[in-house]
């Protein structure tokens, strides 16, 4: 057994990159051999606010709610109900957050993926020669900011779609996913 540690020497005029470990790279698991990524989004920033949008609307009647029909009485419910409302509102907030955060989108030369999960990764894919359907979906609130949700169902029994929800210049990659698959499947 050899504990015999080498140092190279590095001129102290090179560059910084002569100073970085040449080891290969670990390449991504998830993806194959020669399978090429050709695009990885995330969701539009505008996720966090429609995600977290009902919640605080909710909240905010109930504290609106209760303040109104308290004001008279003088008790603590209506003192305390704002604050905790602000506060639901505020942790909504945060794990919307997170969840746009961890969320991202990927189509490679071979499948689509979903990656998503704040505490677990939950990984969704589709080879793209198994894709029986795609559909691109604008509702109300996201095509106000210009938004798109697209739909992917895979060919079978029963299939699970894959969905890239509130993707900014939905358009725009509803054609580029739909030439990818016309281009596997053909």
């Amino acid at each position: 057994m050899n504990d015999e540690t080498r140092i190279d020497a590095v001129p102290a005029d090179a560059s910084p990159a002569a100073t970085i470990d040449k080891a290969p790279a670990t390449p991504l698991e998830l993806l194959d051999g020669d399978e090429i990524v050709e695009l990885s989004i995330k969701p539009s920033r505008w996720f966090i606010t429609i995600v977290s949008l009902r919640f605080v609307m909710i909240i905010g009647a109930l504290a609106a709610a209760i303040a109104i029909v308290t004001r008279d009485s003088g008790s603590l419910v209506a003192a305390y109900a704002v604050p905790l409302a602000v506060l639901a509102a505020l942790v909504r907030a945060v794990v919307a957050s997170l969840q746009w955060a961890s969320r991202v989108y990927v189509l490679t030369n071979r499948r689509v993926m979903r990656l998503a999960g704040v505490l677990t990764v939950d990984i969704t894919d589709c080879r793209l020669t198994r894709i029986g359907g795609t559909n691109l979906r604008l509702g109300t609130i996201p095509r106000l900011v210009g938004l798109g949700s697209i739909h992917i169902t895979p060919a079978g029994e029963k299939p699970t779609p894959i969905i890239w929800e509130h993707v900014g210049k939905a358009g725009e990659i509803y054609a580029k996913l739909t030439r990818a698959i016309k281009k596997a499947q053909s």
